[in-house]
């Protein structure tokens, strides 16, 4: 049927600092940034893409808090949790807790680890078990 949503875009994601946050997404996440401008009101934006996922940086002119509505976090599907986990801990994150395995979630359950990028974002990655 025409009209269905048949695929995710991408994520907007309000951050203070669009370089700190480009180096941070692409040298310690492995994204690569596909478009980077600035609009016309002077906002700087830039979409850093790993695989699939897509995450629209956007610095405002001037910094302004969001009423929009949140979101809690911005989960990162990976193949082996264990191998991206250490990887990432070599480059100096920092995770808010060991890998974490639920065995609810889906048919037999998942791993999920936490950490936080430049500016706050709640992050995580992500693996569905099969």
């Amino acid at each position: 049927m025409k009209g269905n949503i048949k695929a995710y875009a991408h994520v907007g994601l309000y951050i203070k600092d669009v370089e700190a946050s480009k180096k941070f997404y692409s040298d310690i996440m492995g994204f690569e940034c596909v478009c980077e401008f600035t609009n016309g009101t002077g906002d700087r934006l830039a979409f850093m893409k790993s695989n699939d996922l897509i995450i629209e940086l956007i610095q405002h002119k001037v910094w302004m808090d969001r009423k929009d509505g949140l979101f809690d976090h911005i989960a990162m599907l990976v193949d082996d949790i264990e191998e991206t986990s250490a990887k990432l801990a070599a480059k100096g994150i920092v995770f808010e807790d060991d890998i974490y395995f639920d065995v609810n979630v889906f048919d037999k359950g998942v791993k999920y680890q936490a950490f936080r990028g430049p500016d706050g974002e709640h992050l995580e990655i992500y693996q569905i078990m099969e």
